[in-house]
């Protein structure tokens, strides 16, 4: 903490943690997000106030207050997610073949007036991370499928993880879009 400032106490996805901006000796400053227990999570050091301070607020925006634990239908769509990635991730066991254009394709659900934030939250808790995206005047969540492919393995992920979200009920479709 520099002269009381630069530092939070916030709970994220159920635990405490605390993101602080320190001095150092030899005029380093280092941007460090840790749990309450003092377990490190991120660091990172810089000569450079400024570039400290864009890390520290960069650590703030990656770990929002989320406050109290998910509940209802978004830890349903919490425990929905886990089952869709498990298909994604089988889709990709099966047939590794990646070649093609290099893609972002992902799964997208429609989850009109739904708390972005609490997406989110169910998107990083599942294991995965999502971005908002305007579609056709309403607003779908894109989630990730999470495996290390670039073509048409990461085609046949997103495209299992969208029939899946379907299967569970969801009002899902591919997101398709190339690099």
């Amino acid at each position: 903490m520099i002269n009381g400032k630069y530092h939070a106490e916030r709970k994220h996805h159920g635990k405490q943690i605390i993101i602080d901006l320190s001095q150092l000796p030899g005029g380093v400053y280092e941007a460090m997000t840790m749990t309450a227990k003092g377990e490190e999570i991120a660091c990172r050091q810089y000569r450079s106030f400024d570039k400290a301070l864009a890390a520290y607020r960069h650590m703030l925006r990656d770990y929002p207050d989320t406050g109290a634990e998910l509940t209802g239908k978004y830890a349903k769509l919490r425990d929905d997610l886990r089952e869709a990635l498990k298909a994604a991730r089988a889709a990709y066991d099966a047939n590794h073949e990646d070649g093609g254009a290099c893609n972002f394709d992902s799964a997208a659900i429609a989850l009109p007036r739904w708390n972005e934030s609490k997406v989110k939250q169910a998107a990083e808790e599942a294991g995965t991370n999502c971005f908002s995206w305007a579609c056709w005047g309403s607003r779908r969540f894109v989630f990730n499928p999470m495996v290390s492919a670039q073509g048409n393995a990461r085609t046949r992920a997103a495209e299992a993880m969208t029939r899946a979200l379907v299967m569970l009920g969801y009002d899902a479709m591919d997101y398709c879009q190339m690099d």
